[in-house]
């Protein structure tokens, strides 16, 4: 028995047993494997340090090589300037086209005559065919990432930009009040408005329904698929299910069962020396 251990065993004082002595305290608690919530979203959680948690911490600019690769510098991505261009000529020849193919005013004159056709409709189509193809390609997961991503900039940015004007909504209204037709040029840019909004909105939906078709039918294909295989089996109440020894073995009490969460561990940093030239660390 050592000095420490008076708070256990009383001791003979005197002939006496005297009492344990507890001045230093309680018996501390015995350690345990509970992790609290709070301490792993802590540990998991990082926190800057140093510079990194000023209110505005130091840009570290990009390796010389490293500013020329796309997958560093989007303004690097040539692909994504020439499918914009693309997109954007052909967006254009479709609304220089369609001035020809469409009356440039509702009237010759009076009221309707500031309401401008072929720029009405070629905004409405733009945002009807953006809102579609945004929403559609947002729930696109059977798509690769770089598809949706060429493909949004070159039919949305591109051809949807090109193909909507606002200059030339600008320029119809100026010339409307110009012209003191100046109610017929607001309820112009209202309807152009108003409508933009409707269509955009009934694309988005249409886009967002044709995503959800497409992936029941893709997830209807896997069903069946794993059907085929013998995957799947439909069992009735009561009836007697054999499992094979190797599901059984997997299942047993000698299986692993990983642990609900794993916190970051805490570990000391390693410094590394980056070269300024590729931007690798060593």
């Amino acid at each position: 028995m050592t000095e420490h251990d008076d708070y256990r065993t009383p001791r003979p004082t005197s002939g006496q047993w005297a009492a344990p002595d507890r001045r230093q305290g309680p018996e501390p608690a015995p350690s345990t494997q509970e992790i609290s919530t709070a301490q792993v979203r802590a540990e998991s959680v990082p926190t800057p340090q140093g510079a990194a948690a000023a209110a505005k911490p130091p840009q570290i600019p990009l390796a010389p090589i490293k500013r020329v690769q796309a997958r560093f510098n989007p303004l690097a991505d040539g692909m994504m300037y020439l499918v914009v261009f693309l997109g954007g000529m052909l967006g254009t020849a479709m609304r220089y086209a369609l001035s020809f193919a469409l009356p440039a005013t509702a009237a010759p004159d009076g009221f309707w005559s500031s309401f401008h056709v072929p720029t009405f409709t070629a905004n409405m189509v733009a945002c009807f065919v953006f809102a579609c193809l945004a929403s559609y390609l947002s729930q696109a997961a059977w798509i690769r990432k770089r598809a949706r991503q060429l493909t949004s900039r070159g039919i949305g940015m591109g051809m949807c930009g090109g193909f909507s004007t606002l200059s030339a909504l600008a320029i119809e209204e100026l010339v409307s009040l110009q012209a003191d037709r100046i109610a017929a040029a607001v309820t112009y840019l209202l309807i152009s408005f108003a409508g933009g909004l409707l269509v955009a909105y009934l694309g988005a939906r249409l886009g967002l329904l044709a995503a959800s078709r497409k992936t029941a039918k893709a997830a209807e294909n896997a069903l069946l698929l794993q059907r085929a295989k013998g995957g799947e089996r439909h069992v009735t109440a009561g009836q007697t299910v054999v499992i094979a020894p190797d599901a059984a073995d997997a299942a047993g009490a000698g299986a692993a069962v990983p642990p609900s969460y794993e916190p970051a561990p805490i570990t000391d940093e390693i410094p590394l020396t980056g070269d300024p030239t590729t931007g690798e660390a060593r």
